[in-house]
């Protein structure tokens, strides 16, 4: 299908950006027919939203009232399982929160191997609900009483937990980690006056769980911001944020002291800012901030050193984009709706005759800096390469330049410690590798104490391969298909990663170890942005994929939570409120806090799922409040006629023979705030702008195909 021109709007016409709040989304799709480069690109200043550049208040500006929703539901959902999950009944957590308070304590992190457990960390395993009275430091199945509890003020500190004739401690494996988290713990913890020593032990381990909840919190939120600057589609971006609900064990992991709390969070600012990269914002100050979230995520946990080849890529695939685009100047043709100008940018109709459309290509960074465009716009980017470089080194990366140094090795390992579990032969090597990976994505508790159904994890993994491939299959363009891929990539890097390393250790020594889904939550944000727009283009479907994506992520949790409240508190025959009591016996915060943090959590839930089905039976789906512009308006700032232009073409909804969020519909965008047209020349017909060129800030542009 040839692309439109837009006649030309000089100086005085009204632009369709007037200053308006757009949410973000890939750049607007104008093309302006002026004389002269200079006035071309004067005029295309204010056709660009100021949104192309990454700028974290602008995204937090643009979020919408039901991704809010979405996030608090979430984080109230993480504060849940912080007291669902008795102390220590998580992955490795006596050893998280004795690296925090070595730390706390001024003990330092001496290099790997030089390092024990503390005698407190020893000592309050046996004062914790991890084993029973006659064995304490044996890990129990529960249930824990409310008279095995002792009361708040009964409970010691932490400097009084060492007790004589306890066992030697372990060594401690932590000293092989990057130590961020464990600062950042350090830090919350020394704000509180007294602590470590003169703190009770309970309250610490909840405070440095509730720290982790804050930095898991923001998951659904930048998910959304990623799949919307990706995609622009309403669907996309809305199913996105509800991938991190559907995981329990995200949520166990993400309420629980670990390392991974952070890893999560700095992977999923990596991603967002990557996909800022990808839609043409090569700016230097971008290049900062995805060195420093690049840096943080290393620094966090060795696995982040997957997202520098998806860094690198990002401004590969960004030059060139460009550079095709410029040799396409020379060939005279425009360029078919499937291709991408630059990285993501508009073009500038320009040149010597009135009507002549001038192709050069030129970054997003570039045209919102002024009139004149830099002869250098296509050229290798190799400034915002140097400048991420220096920020990852100088954020974190410069860890792992040490331990080259020091060790030898990218992540030295930690002698003595115990090497895991020995198998007969590689093929139960596969079967954990695959089959446990599955199962420890979707949920296997505590100690590997209990999990989600097996048939469960089989279902949620088969219906994300399809969203996957259909998301993939459908995005028009090699392109859009090559950006949807790389969101895929964090999480088989670390599957691959998490392969050759437990592999490696299995060939030498028979022993099993290092084997965890909990290891591919870093790529959650990336892996929810290609679910999102697979979900997006299934056509009428699409519409009711957000609540179905909440009803299966409710039922997989409500599952997993009843499973474990039974197994920990409430036992096999007891009665559902003794267990609650049980719970709150244990918990470290009062219990009329858990009872408002219970309840504001099923109020959340419920308010997310209302709104999910209110957007699904709404004729133009969209969320509750949102205005639709279609009913009325006719004057040049309406989004009325260009509705009125695609829906001519395409149907009431956007595509040809019904509805289709990937279609045309300008109310189908993200932020529900309409595009409005650009207005002809006087005495000139309309004629409405066309996506072409790239995403356009529509909701599901990614899919549009010719018939």
């Amino acid at each position: 299908m040839p692309r439109k021109e837009v006649s030309g709007s000089g100086r005085g016409a009204r632009s369709p950006y007037d200053g308006r709040r757009l949410s973000l989304g890939g750049s607007f799709p104008v093309s302006t027919v002026v004389e002269g480069r200079r006035p071309a690109v004067a005029d295309a200043n204010p056709l660009l939203p100021p949104e192309v550049r990454f700028r974290p208040w602008r995204v937090l500006r643009a979020v919408p009232a039901p991704v809010w929703l979405i996030t608090a539901a979430f984080t109230l959902l993480l504060a849940t399982w912080s007291v669902l999950v008795p102390q220590y009944h998580a992955p490795d957590e006596p050893h998280h929160v004795d690296a925090v308070l070595r730390l706390a304590e001024g003990q330092g992190w001496p290099p790997v191997g030089h390092a024990l457990v503390s005698p407190e960390t020893v000592g309050s395993i046996a004062a914790a609900p991890y084993g029973t009275r006659a064995k304490p430091r044996e890990l129990a199945v529960g249930p824990f009483t409310k008279a095995d509890a002792p009361g708040r003020a009964d409970r010691p500190d932490w400097g009084d937990l060492a007790q004589p004739g306890q066992p030697a401690p372990d060594v401690q494996q932590m000293m092989q980690h990057p130590p961020l988290y464990y600062l950042a713990g350090a830090a919350l913890v020394k704000l509180v006056p007294g602590a470590p020593q003169d703190l009770r032990f309970d309250l610490l381990i909840g405070l440095l769980r509730l720290m982790s909840v804050l930095m898991v919190a923001p998951l659904p939120l930048l998910a959304w911001a990623s799949a919307d600057r990706l995609t622009a589609s309403r669907t996309a971006g809305r199913v996105a944020a509800l991938v991190p609900l559907a995981i329990p064990m995200l949520t166990h992991i993400g309420s629980s002291v670990n390392n991974d709390a952070l890893l999560v969070l700095t992977g999923a600012l990596t991603t967002l800012t990557t996909c800022y990269v990808l839609r043409g914002d090569t700016s230097m100050r971008t290049a900062c901030w995805l060195g420093a979230f690049l840096g943080a995520a290393m620094l966090s946990k060795s696995l982040g050193v997957v997202f520098v080849p998806l860094a690198i890529v990002a401004y590969l695939l960004a030059w060139r984009r460009a550079r095709r685009a410029q040799a396409q100047v020379g060939d005279g043709p425009a360029l078919d709706d499937d291709e991408t100008i630059g990285a993501g940018t508009p073009p500038a109709s320009v040149g010597g005759r009135p009507g002549t459309p001038d192709l050069t290509p030129f970054l997003l960074a570039d045209a919102t800096a002024g009139p004149a465009v830099r002869a250098g716009a296509a050229r290798f980017p190799w400034r915002p390469l140097l400048v991420g470089t220096a920020a990852a080194l100088a954020c974190g990366a410069w860890w792992f330049v040490v331990n080259i140094v020091r060790y030898h090795a990218f992540q030295p390992s930690t002698p003595g410690f115990t090497p895991g579990s020995k198998l007969s032969g590689w093929g139960d090597y596969a079967d954990v590798l695959v089959n446990g990976t599955i199962l420890r994505w979707w949920g296997d508790f505590g100690w590997f104490e209990a999990h989600v159904p097996e048939l469960a994890a089989r279902i949620g993994t088969a219906v994300i391969a399809v969203l996957l491939a259909v998301g993939i299959a459908q995005a028009r363009g090699a392109a859009r298909r090559i950006d949807l891929a790389l969101m895929i990539w964090p999480t088989a890097g670390l599957f691959a990663l998490m392969t050759l390393q437990s592999g490696l250790h299995f060939h030498r020594t028979y022993y099993v170890s290092g084997i965890s889904g909990r290891y591919l939550f870093a790529g959650v944000a990336s892996l929810a942005v290609a679910v999102g727009a697979g979900a997006a283009s299934l056509g009428r479907f699409s519409r009711f994929t957000p609540p179905l994506a909440l009803a299966g992520g409710l039922a997989l949790q409500g599952a997993a939570g009843t499973m474990l409240f039974r197994r920990w508190w409430e036992g096999p025959r007891g009665a559902r409120l003794d267990g609650l009591d049980n719970l709150l016996a244990w918990s470290p915060w009062p219990a009329l806090a858990v009872r408002i943090v219970l309840g504001l959590c099923a109020l959340a839930l419920l308010a997310t799922a209302v709104w999910s089905v209110v957007f699904a039976i709404r004729p133009v789906p969209r969320d509750p409040g949102e205005r639709d512009d279609r009913g009325g308006g006719t004057g040049p700032g309406s989004a009325v006629a260009l509705a009125t232009a695609a829906g001519a073409a395409a149907g009431p909804d956007g595509a040809e023979g019904g509805h289709d969020w990937f279609g045309s519909d300008p109310n189908a965008r993200t932020g529900g705030h309409p595009i409005p047209p650009v207005g002809g020349r006087p005495g000139e017909p309309r004629v409405d702008a066309e996506p072409t060129l790239t995403i356009p800030r529509r909701p599901g542009a990614h899919r549009h195909r010719r018939t």
